[in-house]
C-alpha cells in the first residue's frame, strides 16, 4: 500500500510542473481531493478531470464539497463517494 501512494505521489510532483494546479491533499485511505488552482475555465475543468481520475480509480463517484474563490485563485475540495450512497443520500 505504501507503494502505490509512493507512486502516486511522484507522479503528482512530476505532473506538478504541467499543470496549472497543485493537488494539495490525497490519501488513498481516505475520500478527500484539495486542490489549489488559478480561477480559469482551464484549471477548473482540469482540476475536476482529475478528481474524477483519482475516485474512478477508487470505483467511486465525484462529488464537489466546496469551492471558495478569489479573483484570481480557488480552492476546491472534492470527495469520493460509491454510487449507492449517492442514491441513498440523494447526492
Amino acid at each position: 500500500m505504501n507503494r502505490t501512494l509512493l507512486i502516486s505521489s511522484l507522479t503528482v510532483l512530476l505532473l506538478a510542473g504541467c499543470a496549472d494546479y497543485q493537488l494539495v491533499a490525497y490519501d488513498y485511505e481516505e475520500n478527500y481531493l484539495n486542490f489549489n488552482h488559478p480561477f480559469t475555465d482551464k484549471a477548473i475543468a482540469e482540476v475536476l478531470a482529475r478528481a474524477e481520475t483519482l475516485c474512478k480509480q477508487r470505483k467511486q463517484v465525484t462529488i464537489q464539497t466546496s469551492k471558495i474563490c478569489s479573483l484570481t485563485h480557488c480552492t476546491t475540495n472534492y470527495q469520493c463517494v460509491d454510487q449507492s450512497d449517492v442514491t441513498k443520500y440523494g447526492l
